[in-house]
């Protein structure tokens, strides 16, 4: 009864000591920063805590998971004005909880340290990172959509640097040449995320980078291999981040995404799960690029944002996972070059289609379609689909002899492009202003010059990142039934 015993203190001490924060907060005793801070601080504390204290099973993971439902429906509620601190809500307090209960469902048994550096990192640097860029708001860095500065992505660094040291120094974690130097780009690497992250997604994104690298480069389960991976990754990525937001294909943000795709997938994967993404992306801003397709129409143009770098690599990236913690990697590879066959049939249908592909037509009952709207095909957008996944499928011959997994590639990318097309049927479409110079009637922009536009078509919710994420996720779950059936 000890574990139910602490379980009990520690929640009734996070409910408390929020409970504080919120009320001094309402009454102005404290700023709703400081609030928020604090709070941040102590929770974190007792979520690391609860480690040490309460054994992990399934039932303290489904009773954590719990509290990030209820935490999902207060914020939507708008119940905690401490997470108002910018006049608009912001989603840190459940991403933070969600973060620790995947954590705990991969981690909480295997490395508890994992989650409790994780979560100590992320509640103790993070505040006092907040604190002094409040205080030292200049001379700014700012990597992502929201105002950060050197001071505060220093103190970061600092912070974490010493938690991180000091215990992997206290668990003789520290035995391997280069440990100190990999440690000091892992956290350079964690203040990047930081930095860029927005709206209180650091709280996610910074713990779960953590707690998926981590433990294969320090501790009882790291591997030489990933460790030397990892050195060697450092200089590529960053040639390849400069050079992609030098010549606009990425954002701020979007580059440091697409360069922390690239250290995981080359950390735990190697190159194999590298030359294909990578060429995805090149061949997709060359065509983009060369054909100047038309801007007017598509939700997103120009650089690659976040959500678009993890709308085309998050799939890919779930299937080197499955391969890490499934322990079988022979299907994460047909897994990942699926996917990617997928995202590259897409867009190479796309760009084609609208140069070369005419009017388009309605993928289920044929009529006609205005340029560049989803859920249209044309002839030369097939043949740009099939085009790209041949690509795709062909760079997995540098790795592996050709064998029939090279004409199931070629299917699933063409598959994965088809289903982007069904589900584009149901993307968002919005009524452009009237115009004389023939401009199209509809795009699925939100916003035109600066002016919300109205919704005539789809669901809201669904833009052109969800769809892409959705096909790809399809086509992975395609070729990992294909590795099921002949591997």
């Amino acid at each position: 009864m000890t574990e139910f015993h602490w379980f009990g203190v520690l929640i009734a001490a996070t409910t408390i000591l929020t409970a504080i924060g919120e009320i001094s907060a309402r009454k102005g005793w404290i700023s709703l920063f400081n609030a928020r801070k604090g709070v941040h601080v102590t929770v974190a504390l007792c979520c690391a805590l609860a480690i040490e204290l309460i054994p992990i099973n399934n039932w303290f993971i489904g009773a954590v998971g719990a509290i990030v439902v209820l935490l999902l429906y207060s914020v939507s509620k708008k119940w905690f004005s401490i997470d108002h601190t910018h006049n608009r809500t912001s989603w840190g307090i459940f991403y933070f909880g969600l973060s620790y209960f995947l954590l705990l469902i991969f981690w909480g048994q295997k490395s508890p340290v994992t989650v409790v550096l994780a979560m100590t990192v992320m509640g103790l640097a993070d505040a006092m990172a907040a604190l002094v860029g409040r205080r030292f708001p200049i001379p700014a860095l700012k990597m992502g959509n929201e105002d950060k500065s050197w001071a505060g992505s220093g103190t970061f660094f600092i912070i974490s640097s010493i938690l991180l040291f000091g215990a992997l120094h206290q668990l003789n974690w520290l035995n391997y040449p280069m440990a100190t130097l990999v440690l000091f780009g892992f956290v350079l690497w964690l203040t990047l995320i930081e930095n860029s992250s927005a709206n209180g997604t650091d709280n996610l994104s910074v713990p779960l980078v953590f707690g998926v690298l981590f433990p294969f480069l320090f501790g009882p389960l790291s591997r030489i291999e990933v460790v030397n991976r990892f050195l060697e990754i450092l200089p590529f990525v960053t040639l390849f981040g400069l050079l992609s937001f030098r010549f606009k294909s990425l954002s701020r943000s979007g580059t440091i995404t697409a360069i922390s795709l690239g250290i995981l997938l080359y950390s735990l994967g190697g190159w194999i799960f590298v030359v294909p993404i990578l060429a995805f992306f090149m061949s997709g801003s060359v065509l983009s690029r060369l054909l100047q397709t038309n801007e007017q129409v598509l939700e997103k143009t120009g650089a690659r944002d976040p959500l678009q770098v993890i709308a085309n690599g998050g799939a890919p990236l779930l299937a080197l996972l499955f391969g890490v913690f499934g322990h079988n990697m022979d299907w994460a590879i047909i897994g990942f070059l699926g996917s990617v066959a997928s995202v590259t049939a897409d867009t190479w249908s796309t760009e084609w289609g609208m140069r070369f592909g005419g009017t388009p037509r309605h993928i289920l009952n044929l009529s006609p379609l205005e340029k560049g709207l989803s859920g249209g095909v044309t002839l030369y957008g097939f043949i740009g689909a099939l085009g790209g996944s041949v690509f795709i499928a062909s760079m997995g011959l540098f790795f592996m002899a050709f064998g029939n997994w090279f004409w199931a590639i070629v299917v699933i990318g063409v598959f994965g492009s088809v289903i982007d097309s069904l589900l584009g049927l149901l993307q968002a479409k919005y009524q452009l202003p009237e115009s004389n110079d023939q401009a199209p009637s509809m795009t699925e922009k939100k916003v035109w010059n600066g002016i919300p536009l109205k919704k005539v078509k789809g669901l809201k919710w669904i833009g052109n990142d969800v769809v892409n994420f959705c096909s790809s996720l399809l086509a992975l779950f395609a070729s990992l039934l294909f590795a099921a059936i002949t591997l």
